[in-house]
């Protein structure tokens, strides 16, 4: 396997070529730092630490692992990168703020441990917008990463670096968290797979909080398959093949109105389901009624910070009032600073709305007979640095806690993929992936060639 092989290799190619001996677990992680020093800077921006030799270690030791017949995991010398929200024994935790930077961590987080356990090479962190708390990738510590598709537009967010790093062919796979589309809508922008399951299904501990209530990691990738193995790395559960008919509802009030190519994309992906349209036209505002991150950022975030003395701030309000954040982020650290916390009445009022949802949700897919739930994962392009994302729908599966998928859908004419979401019942991933395994296969041919020769030249 040679250099430009591995930059668009799916997990199971680059197994393959390790079982086969066509190449080492040293020279894939090799490849991947060297793909990080040729493009990540100026180009996409997409890493805050890189731990090489670390990373090459870990590889001999894969490869010293293979060559002596012990157990092979799922993962197994092949590199990786992590968000930077996600502790990893001896490397900063940063989250995307320069105020954190010298905060390392002591012991790694429950999905590293699994990650190791299933032959993973950790290489290093990947930039994210600041503490998660938006969507656009800004951050004091790293500044904008780039839309691995089209430099100077928002790659989202919050997990930026994470789906530009696998877009962009550091590594076939990389971890995000996703607490109101911070993994879904950074897949869509830059063309990945990407899943948050259902509330509950991957531990949570060791990540820096935004809210433990809608918290939750998960992968993004370049294929279905990839996603798949991901999954049941992350979750420890197996998801058996579903090979019958997906009843899929488009939501019709989903759609911007203004955004021809984003909905006939989106369309046009569902296509082969027969899918039909659905109406529930007050979801948007009773989501946005439900979501819960307000009342829980604050306190979240002061009780992680508390033993950790290396933070040169112990809570958000210290934070706001360091001013040493994004400017981007002023408006939002300032009102979640003041806002009500988790011993106010609304926030029980909150708790009860999210129920409330979940409940309707479920008999919305019984009385329409569907299996998912088809719309846009976010209404609009990305936005050019600096400027303000609307048009999330990403928002609903965080506050049911239902799984939901992103699924690349195709291109628009000045080059930025298109990603379609998929929401299912609680429990039914199984679901999300038949589905994702279905469009894969028909990816528009534009999308589909690029990402099988690699973003070498974008």
């Amino acid at each position: 396997m040679q250099y430009t092989d591995y930059l668009g290799a799916s997990l199971d190619a680059l197994q393959q070529a390790l079982q086969q001996g066509a190449v080492s677990a040293r020279q894939l992680t090799t490849f991947a730092l060297q793909r990080i020093a040729d493009v990540d800077q100026p180009r996409y921006n997409a890493m805050t630490w890189l731990f090489a030799d670390e990373a090459l270690a870990a590889a001999d030791a894969s490869d010293a692992r293979r060559q002596r017949g012990e157990r092979i995991g799922p993962l197994e010398g092949i590199p990786l990168l992590i968000k930077d929200n996600i502790q990893v024994k001896g490397w900063p935790t940063s989250a995307g703020s320069v105020l954190l930077r010298e905060v390392i961590a002591e012991e790694d987080a429950p999905l590293v441990t699994k990650l190791r356990d299933a032959g993973a090479i950790l290489i290093g962190k990947t930039a994210m917008h600041e503490l998660a708390a938006g969507i656009t990738g800004a951050s004091s510590l790293s500044g904008f990463t780039h839309n691995a598709w089209l430099e100077g537009r928002s790659p989202g967010g919050s997990s930026s670096g994470s789906a530009v790093a696998v877009a962009a062919g550091y590594v076939p796979l990389a971890i995000g968290s996703d607490t109101a589309g911070s993994v879904r809508i950074p897949a869509a922008f830059n063309g990945l797979f990407g899943l948050r399951m259902t509330r509950g299904a991957i531990n949570i501990n060791g990540i820096v909080p935004l809210s433990p209530t809608q918290d939750i990691p998960g992968p993004l990738a370049r294929s279905a398959a990839d996603l798949r193995l991901a999954t049941e790395v992350l979750s420890g559960q197996r998801f058996e093949a579903y090979d019958q008919p997906l009843r899929i509802g488009i939501w019709q009030e989903g759609f911007a109105a203004n955004e021809d190519e984003i909905n006939q994309a989106v369309r046009a992906a569902l296509s082969q389901f027969a899918p039909r349209e659905v109406s529930f036209p007050e979801l948007a505002s009773l989501a946005t009624e439900a979501n819960i991150i307000g009342y829980e950022f604050a306190e979240a975030l002061a009780a992680y910070l508390a033993d950790k003395p290396a933070a040169e701030c112990h809570t958000l309000a210290e934070i706001v009032a360091s001013k040493r954040f994004h400017p981007q982020l002023e408006a939002i650290f300032s009102a979640r600073a003041q806002h009500p916390g988790t011993d106010s009445e609304a926030y029980q009022a909150v708790l009860e709305r999210q129920r409330a949802l979940l409940e309707q949700l479920t008999a919305f897919f019984s009385a329409q007979q569907i299996d998912l739930l088809a719309y846009p994962v976010v209404r609009h392009a990305p936005v050019k640095h600096g400027e303000m994302q609307e048009g999330s729908n990403a928002l609903i599966s965080a506050v049911t806690g239902m799984p939901a998928i992103s699924i690349p859908a195709g291109l628009s004419d000045e080059g930025l993929p298109i990603g379609l979401e998929l929401l299912a019942l609680r429990g039914r991933e199984d679901l999300l992936l038949a589905a994702a395994d279905r469009c894969d296969v028909a990816l528009t041919p534009a999308l589909s060639r690029k990402r099988e020769r690699g973003p070498t030249e974008r």
